[in-house]
């Protein structure tokens, strides 16, 4: 049995907490796992009261670097995962981790995969192609890839697809047609633009048949 003589906050953390048994330094707590444990001076522990402590100031630890990482940027539940394990943290503080951060909606694949697609969409105006594979290596089940990327239409994905070739047609110096087919289809598939895309989006480009196009202008 062990007594904790002396509880003081850390100075460059006042969420921590430095504790003191039997008058020397034992062990430090964030401020959740202290309220937890009631923990106070003169308050005895047994050992096996002191690893719970440890155990759950640990995963407490996990927890905060997860919400620090979230801070920064959205993450799905497979990133978040993989730089955790990364990190070196138990499989199972993981897990609960994870399932704590899924309850309190921290993390949400679904709304992860909109903001993302949207992202892509507005921003880096990337093709479905491009955004689903990115999706799927980010962990996101293909049912909710699918389900989020039906609500963009083949209209819109054929007019941006346009639009990216036609200010990539501008800044050409080729004359020959050939080759301005192979670098503008090139250009799009890498885009991440699906094939038949591609081809009828140049093949018009190329001829001047805007008037299927004329909604993007």
């Amino acid at each position: 049995m062990k007594k904790i003589t002396k509880i003081e906050y850390q100075k460059k953390n006042k969420d921590r907490f430095n504790i003191y048994l039997d008058d020397s330094y034992a062990f430090a707590v964030d401020m959740n796992v202290m309220i937890k444990y009631s923990l106070a001076k003169n308050m005895e522990l047994e050992d096996d009261f002191i690893s719970e402590i440890l155990t759950a100031e640990e995963e407490m630890n996990a927890y905060n670097y997860a919400v620090n990482l979230l801070s920064r940027a959205p993450k799905s539940e497979k990133e978040l995962k993989v730089k955790m394990q990364d990190k070196g943290y138990d499989v199972i503080f993981i897990e609960n981790v994870i399932k704590k951060l899924r309850e309190q909606r921290y993390i949400d694949d679904e709304r992860y995969s909109e903001m993302f697609i949207s992202s892509k969409i507005n921003i880096s105006k990337d093709g479905r192609r491009k955004i689903k594979e990115a999706l799927y290596n980010k962990g996101i089940n293909k049912e909710i890839i699918d389900e989020k990327l039906s609500s963009v239409s083949e209209e819109e994905e054929i007019e941006r697809a346009f639009l990216l070739a036609k200010k990539k047609l501008a800044s050409m110096k080729e004359e020959d047609t050939r080759k301005k087919t192979l670098k503008l289809s090139n250009y799009l598939i890498n885009k991440g633009f699906e094939y038949s895309t591609v081809k009828k989006v140049v093949s018009s480009l190329l001829k001047g048949d805007f008037d299927e196009f004329d909604q993007c202008y």
